[in-house]
């Protein structure tokens, strides 16, 4: 396989277009594969504006808008292109807050070689990727279980789209099948078998548990050439508000429902800050500066933050410029 036969796809939700697509243009920059937008509950400026970077560029295949007009979950939202959509031997989706420091597709392709799904894109605001044992939530950041089993990520993967259509039509699920309920009774007792069975499970973290029960190979490394931050588009385009209609005017001031929730302030610390300093960079003005009164471990995930923006956004002036801004 080579790099050009590759569509990556990405999910956008909200308003986060404007801001996020900083990241999309350095993976365009560190990539020969092309990518797909696809509108997830987005305003219509963002709609409007991948509609109009989409016309411009052969870089994109497609931007596609979601038959639901709620805010969907991720996999829910890639589902119908898995479905819908042949992009050849492989499909892969990354998220929207990931930055490429370097070329990163041949990597993976290389890995799929002899696997059947690689998946990566540990977040910055984690030091755990690991499930504890008596955990009984399989969230996004669980790469592993405590006892070594590989759950994948939900933040960068790339599968043999046969074979990951196989196991999901053998079992009746889709990539967002969150519990119990979402399954049939026969799918429940092989995740039982398989030791994995949770209260809750994150994209794609059930179709991975299947897709090895069925022989396939699931592999998680991480790539050196990709930064991901993790949760800024939870940040700025929370799901429980309806970004599509003039309800919110595509606009939210105030905090996430998750930003409560203990033991991923960081994440909540970091995403904030990401908006901030996107917000600033995109607008020409000095990003914030890092609070000193922060811990060491936090001060250097945040001046990270702070360096690759600045970075970023300033290698995206030739993509920005593709549509006349």
């Amino acid at each position: 396989m080579r790099e050009s036969e590759i569509v990556w796809n990405l999910v956008w939700t909200g308003g986060v277009y404007e801001h996020l697509r900083y990241f999309a243009f350095s993976l365009f920059d560190q990539t020969d594969s092309r990518f797909r937008f696809i509108a997830n509950n987005c305003t219509p400026d963002s709609l409007a504006a991948m509609q109009a970077f989409t016309a411009a560029t052969d870089r994109v295949v497609e931007t596609v808008v979601h038959d639901d007009p709620r805010m969907v979950p991720h996999g829910a939202a890639l589902e119908p292109i898995l479905r819908t959509r042949n992009d050849g031997e492989v499909f892969a989706f990354i998220d929207v807050d990931i930055k490429a420091l370097a070329p990163f597709t041949a990597g993976f392709l290389d890995t799929l070689a002899t696997a059947s799904a690689v998946t990566s894109g540990s977040e910055l605001w984690t030091e755990a990727n690991t499930l504890a044992e008596g955990e009984v939530g399989v969230g996004g950041r669980h790469f592993y279980d405590h006892d070594g089993f590989v759950y994948g990520s939900p933040h960068c993967a790339l599968y043999r789209r046969a074979e990951l259509l196989e196991t999901l039509d053998r079992w009746g699920i889709g990539l967002h099948c969150g519990n119990q309920t979402e399954m049939p009774d026969a799918t429940w007792a092989a995740v039982q078998h398989a030791g994995r069975d949770k209260i809750a499970y994150d994209t794609a973290k059930v179709a991975n548990v299947l897709f090895q029960v069925d022989g396939h190979t699931l592999v998680h490394e991480e790539n050196e050439s990709l930064l991901h931050i993790g949760g800024v588009s939870h940040y700025l385009a929370p799901p429980q508000f309806d970004f599509a209609t003039d309800k919110t005017d595509g606009e939210f001031d105030g905090e996430p429902a998750w930003t409560v929730h203990q033991g991923i302030e960081m994440r909540h610390v970091l995403a904030r800050y990401t908006g901030a300093c996107l917000r600033a960079a995109a607008d020409g003005e000095s990003m914030p500066e890092v609070d000193g009164e922060i811990d060491d471990a936090a001060r250097e995930k945040l001046e990270v933050v702070r360096s690759e923006v600045a970075s970023m956004v300033e290698s995206a002036r030739p993509w920005i410029e593709l549509t006349g801004e």
